[in-house]
């Protein structure tokens, strides 16, 4: 299979998986899950800081176990401040408590994994760090070695809400977790395919893999191409 061949071969394969349990190719879908480097280091930290149960995850355990102080001020919008000494993030108590846990995962990202003051910094590599901070949020609010850890039932919605109460989030953000985690299975399913059917390819064409009557065959075709030129 030729590269130019892979948007074509990726069109016959791709369909949205219903739930987060689909197999594909006889593998269960949490075997090919790929952690990013993001997602490596902040799960990662949290080991190292003894957080590795939903439970742990509250702003109050969080911020005792990175020293980082949160001001609730009412009305206020959100944001951080920080230096090399101290972290402070501000949140409005007026919000529904899953919402302020999702701002207090974005605002935390821009410390621990953002240098220099981003007020000052250019437009776009200000919206690169913002979405970032989003990606952030779908990790640190819902551990990928926690979720694992779950008896996820296979309906998508009921997935989606058993992850938005386990770890107090937004049905929302758990929709977009769930989504996340299908879609990147699905690649590595995909990716491992592909490369499945190149190898076989390959293998096709190499004279050593031929049968005897293919040989005789193609040794007569290269007779007629040398009685040609």
């Amino acid at each position: 299979m030729k590269k130019n061949n892979k948007e074509a071969f990726l069109a016959l394969f791709y369909k949205p998986y219903t739930n987060i349990h689909s197999t594909t190719w006889g593998v269960n879908m949490f075997t090919g899950y790929k952690k990013t480097d993001l997602e490596i280091w902040l799960e990662q930290l949290y080991l190292d800081n003894n957080l590795s149960s939903p439970g742990d995850l509250t702003i109050e355990n969080i911020s005792r176990k990175l020293n980082v102080k949160v001001e609730y001020l009412p009305g206020a919008k959100e944001n951080v401040l920080w230096n090399e000494r101290k972290i402070m993030i501000f949140l409005n108590p007026e919000k529904p408590e899953t919402e302020i846990r999702e701002l207090f995962f974005h605002e935390l990202c821009h410390p621990l994994r953002h240098h220099g003051d981003q007020v000052k910094s250019v437009s776009s590599f200000r919206y690169l760090q913002e979405n970032q901070a989003n990606q952030f949020v779908l990790y640190a609010a819902m551990p990928f070695f926690m979720i694992e850890q779950l008896e996820l039932p296979q309906d998508k919605t009921q997935c989606t809400h058993l992850l938005a109460t386990t770890f107090n989030v937004t049905e929302a953000l758990a929709k977009k977790r769930v989504e996340q985690i299908n879609r990147r299975i699905l690649q590595t399913n995909i990716d491992n395919e592909f490369i499945r059917q190149q190898n076989n390819y390959k293998k096709s064409n190499d004279p050593s893999n031929w049968s005897h009557e293919t040989k005789v065959i193609m040794k007569q075709l290269y007779s007629q191409l040398k009685r040609v030129r």
